[in-house]
């Protein structure tokens, strides 16, 4: 199968990977490595984030729709 597309041994990735980070002061595996840590710790506050204007959502949508528990006053 003949594809255009990145296969093993082609891509930025691969020769920053193929030094194994060598070259001293701020090399490319660490500044990678650093990158990606940063990108997933952003995604997951936005997903922390989406998940509380959610559910902040769902409890101001069922008070409104009159589905709130009722409070017994005995």
């Amino acid at each position: 199968m003949t594809g255009g597309g990145p296969t093993a041994g082609n891509g930025p990735a691969y020769e920053v990977l193929a030094r194994g980070g060598a070259g001293g002061d701020g090399s490319d595996g660490s500044e990678l490595v650093q990158h990606l840590l940063a990108d997933a710790a952003i995604k997951g506050v936005i997903v922390i984030v989406a998940l509380i204007v959610l559910v902040l959502g769902m409890v101001l949508i069922w008070k409104k729709a009159g589905r709130a528990p009722h409070r017994d006053d005995r």
